[in-house]
């Protein structure tokens, strides 16, 4: 998979979000003065019109009702500020900026992979991945795919689309796009299509379409997390090039919203703001076969044929979360969006984390020392 794909992605995207509330509110400020210069020719007073036309475009008959754009129990964001359409009439600008944004990405990652790892090709080969980094790599791919049908949502609702065929096609291309990566690698002798790789791609985009029918799974997100292992006393993966492919520095969560999942009189004793996620990671992680490998970073496990495949140290985590949505405040329609988006990544908290021993962490991953006790 392209090591910078999800990052540029989240760039591009954020690109393409400025540039569409920023067209959006030109025009509205532009059609209202020429009405007001208009009118002051004409002496007419359009405040009355104005307010009414505002509450034409928030009429429930343009736009789907407050309640359906909700993320379990709180408010989804959108860029301008509106709710999204029920019918679908497009906005040609945010349209033409989105398509035209995606087409150049999709391009330009295609020629950067082909001419790098998808250069030598060969047969195109299946090939199971397996163990080879304890399967930190398959929440990964869920994660991914999930992740990129979010940004693929809110990209068909600032062009226009109705908020149910934008869930369809958000998830669609989640699905195309990972799908696309992993019959790419198929074809690389380096690499292979990797059946549980897409099974996991499927995964990430059939739960995010799931939470829009099923609201009661968005009480369950999944996040993300990077921080080099090197900065909290652990190993990088050995042989990893790049962030994306360094999983011993990443961990991937779901994360629990108790607060709206606990009865009404129960609600008061837990903080609205604070979740529970359940993590998984690998730390440590190296190749036996590589002459950099040091085995006393972990404990041996070995493929179905008993052969060495991998030296690390498999960990689950149960940690304090936040809800972002929740606990920063609101603002304007950008800054509400990007806090919904920061949503899907996890920050540091309190944390057990149960391996070849159980350790609590103040700030996990990072480690507090205070005299003989490490937190």
């Amino acid at each position: 998979m392209n090591k910078y794909i999800f990052l540029v992605i989240i760039i591009i995207h954020i690109y393409i979000q400025i540039t569409s509330n920023i067209y959006a509110n030109f025009m509205h400020y532009d059609e209202n003065n020429r009405l007001f210069e208009f009118a002051a020719r004409i002496n007419i007073d359009l405040t009355d019109t104005l307010d009414n036309k505002e509450k034409n475009l928030n009429d429930s008959s343009n736009y789907i009702p407050l309640e359906q754009f909700m993320y379990a129990d709180t408010r989804l964001a959108s860029l301008n500020g509106e709710l999204p359409y029920k019918n679908t009439s497009i906005r040609p600008l945010p349209a033409t900026i989105v398509g035209l944004s995606y087409t150049g990405l999709f391009l330009g990652q295609h020629f950067i992979q082909n001419s790098t790892i998808w250069k030598d090709k060969g047969c195109f080969q299946i090939i199971e991945d397996g163990k080879y980094a304890l399967y930190v790599d398959k929440p990964g791919h869920i994660w991914g795919s999930y992740f990129v049908s979010y940004l693929g949502r809110d990209a068909f609702v600032v062009s226009g689309i109705n908020w149910e065929l934008s869930n369809i096609l958000g998830a669609g291309l989640g699905l195309a796009y990972t799908t696309y990566i992993e019959i790419l690698d198929g074809f690389g002798i380096n690499w292979g299509f990797s059946p549980s790789d897409f099974y996991a791609d499927v995964g990430g985009a059939v739960f995010f379409l799931a939470q829009h029918y099923i609201t009661f799974l968005q009480n369950f997100t999944p996040k993300a997390c990077y921080y080099p292992a090197n900065w909290y006393g652990e190993l990088r993966r050995t042989g990893s090039e790049t962030f994306n492919d360094d999983y011993s520095s990443q961990t991937f969560w779901l994360s629990i919203n108790v607060h709206n999942l606990l009865p009404k009189d129960l609600k008061s004793y837990w903080p609205s703001w604070l979740e529970l996620s359940i993590g998984y990671t690998a730390r440590n992680l190296c190749d036996p076969m590589n002459y950099q490998c040091d085995p006393s970073r972990g404990r041996m496990f070995y493929d179905e044929n008993g052969n060495p495949m991998v030296f690390g140290s498999p960990r689950f985590i149960i940690a304090l979360d936040y809800n972002l949505v929740k606990l920063l405040p609101d603002g304007g329609s950008f800054w509400n969006w990007m806090k919904q988006t920061l949503n899907f990544w996890k920050f540091p908290s309190p944390a057990i984390e149960i391996g070849e021993e159980v350790r609590f962490f103040l700030l996990y991953p990072f480690t507090i020392n205070i005299g003989n006790i490490r937190f």
